[in-house]
């Protein structure tokens, strides 16, 4: 009984810190996904990443791909919001992911300038800054506010250009990490803590991975996120949704090379033709997914797939 009450007591203080809490007691199935909204700002018409906002509750941050400007967009978890904020000095050449970390000075957000169609670009950028709270007055009084503090890190491949659609940051690490879109065997880099905001780094190249198979181009990976406990990983391609639980001591290479679960989701060209975006809630009580518009001409909207509870 001593060594049981020990573990308990043990297991209560792990828990006991300032990171967003999951359920109590999670379960790793999902409900298929429910249309909650269209997004209501018509700028954000080609959606490709999508996290939940660690210092605003309940509100989601988006972006734009190619073709727009350096500006991501605050909306809810119905889609609604019309607030855009513009990072400071940065340049939207293919912005494909966004992803969110916790810092002792507060909450950054990751904007993964990545995407590359032709593989012909050089290097690549992420920009990082600081997560604006927008109860500030400032904030409430414009629907454009532009952040400043950002910084770059420029980084290269070790085996020349790729195009990548997926970043995710370990948050206990801090790596950064991405994965490849088009080959038939997905490549996995990492961009190790501390990344420099000075110079062209060279991504380590760590694995290759192939549980993404899905026929013809629906197994492009386009979009991951680790949840906020750093407990749980999702990828998706254009078709399919994975996901996994981190063992004890894992790494997330180490989770990616083992089986992943196939979450609830059916592709349907009618409702989300291009599904890019995917991130968990902030309570990790379920996750959302957001497309583009693409030649079919349809509205983007935002998907909630929530997860069972019993």
């Amino acid at each position: 009984m001593k060594l049981l009450y020990s573990i308990l007591i043990l297991g209560l203080l792990i828990s006991c810190d300032d990171n967003p809490t999951p359920i109590d007691t999670p379960i790793d199935t999902f409900e298929a996904g429910a249309n909650v909204g269209s997004i209501q700002n018509k700028a954000l018409d080609e959606a490709s990443g999508i996290i939940a906002s660690y210092t605003n509750p309940g509100m989601l941050w988006v972006h734009n791909d190619s073709g727009d400007s350096n500006r991501i967009f605050l909306i809810d978890n119905k889609g609604q919001g019309t607030k855009e904020f513009y990072l400071e000095g940065a340049t939207n050449r293919d912005w494909e992911d966004i992803a969110i970390t916790k810092f002792d000075d507060g909450n950054y957000l990751y904007i993964a300038d990545i995407g590359d169609n032709n593989a012909q670009y050089p290097s690549c950028t992420i920009y990082r800054v600081l997560e604006p709270n927008t109860s500030s007055q400032t904030v409430q009084a414009s629907s454009k506010i532009t952040l400043t503090g950002v910084k770059a890190i420029n980084f290269v491949y070790p085996d020349g250009p790729r195009d990548a659609e997926c970043m995710m940051i370990d948050h206990a690490t801090k790596d950064i990490y991405i994965l490849s879109k088009r080959e038939n065997k997905q490549r996995l880099y990492r961009l190790k803590y501390p990344q420099s905001y000075t110079q062209t780094t060279t991504a380590e190249f760590v694995e290759e991975v192939s549980f993404s198979t899905a026929i013809n181009q629906l197994f492009y990976i386009t979009a991951g996120d680790i949840s906020p406990d750093n407990q749980e990983i999702l990828v998706r391609n254009y078709g399919q949704i994975f996901h996994w639980r981190r063992k004890t001591g894992e790494t997330l290479p180490q989770v990616l090379l083992r089986p992943a679960s196939l979450t609830n989701y059916n592709y349907d060209a009618s409702k989300e033709a291009q599904g890019e975006g995917i991130c968990f809630s902030l309570d990790a009580k379920g996750y959302f997914t957001i497309g583009e518009t693409t030649d079919y001409n349809l509205p983007v909207n935002l998907y909630w797939y929530a997860r069972q509870t019993k």
